[in-house]
C-alpha cells in the first residue's frame, strides 16, 4: 500500500499555477484567522459571544430600570392634585346649582301659564263644559289630587 500520486518520491510533481494560488489564499485566510484571535485577547468565539450578550442584557436593564420605578409623591404635588379636584368639584357644583335653579325656575313659569290657562277657560267655558283640568291625566286611586282646580257641575234631576 505504498502508493505515491503522480510520480516518483525521488521526483516531485509540478503543480500547475492554479494550485499554488489555492494554497497562497488558504495561507491567507490562516493569518487572518489567527490575527482576529489576537486581537480578541486570546478569547474564543463563544466567549466573545457571551461578553456581548451580557453586554446588551445589562444596557436593557439600564433602560428598563427606570420605567418600573414607582415613587411616593411629594407633598407639593399632594396639594396640587388636591386642588385640582377641589376646582373640578366646585365647578361641578356651581353646574349642578345653576340647573337646579333653571330647572326650578322653568317650573315656576309653567305652574303661572297653567293657572293663567285655568283662569282664562273659567271665564271663556261656561261651567257646564269644564269637566277636566286641561293638559292633565287622571291617575287611578287618586281622583282628588288629579282634580284640582276643576269644579264640577252636579247634575240636576229636572230635564
Amino acid at each position: 500500500s505504498r502508493f505515491v500520486p503522480g510520480g516518483t518520491v525521488d521526483e516531485p510533481i509540478e503543480r500547475d499555477d492554479e494550485w499554488a494560488k489555492a494554497q497562497q489564499e488558504l495561507e491567507e485566510e490562516r493569518r487572518k484567522r489567527e490575527e482576529a484571535k489576537e486581537q480578541a485577547g486570546g478569547k474564543s468565539l463563544f466567549e466573545i459571544l457571551e461578553a456581548n450578550k451580557a453586554a446588551k442584557q445589562e444596557a436593557f436593564e439600564e433602560a428598563n430600570r427606570f420605567k418600573n420605578q414607582f415613587r411616593a409623591l411629594d407633598d407639593e404635588e399632594v396639594e396640587f392634585l388636591d386642588a385640582v379636584l377641589d376646582s373640578e368639584r366646585a365647578k361641578e357644583a356651581a353646574i349642578r346649582k345653576e340647573t337646579r335653579e333653571q330647572l326650578d325656575s322653568f317650573r315656576k313659569q309653567q305652574e303661572e301659564a297653567e293657572k293663567a290657562a285655568l283662569v282664562e277657560d273659567d271665564i271663556a267655558v261656561p261651567e257646564e263644559e269644564q269637566l277636566f283640568a286641561v293638559g292633565r291625566k287622571r291617575k287611578k286611586g287618586k281622583e282628588k289630587e288629579s282634580l284640582r282646580g276643576v269644579k264640577l257641575r252636579k247634575s240636576s234631576s229636572s230635564a
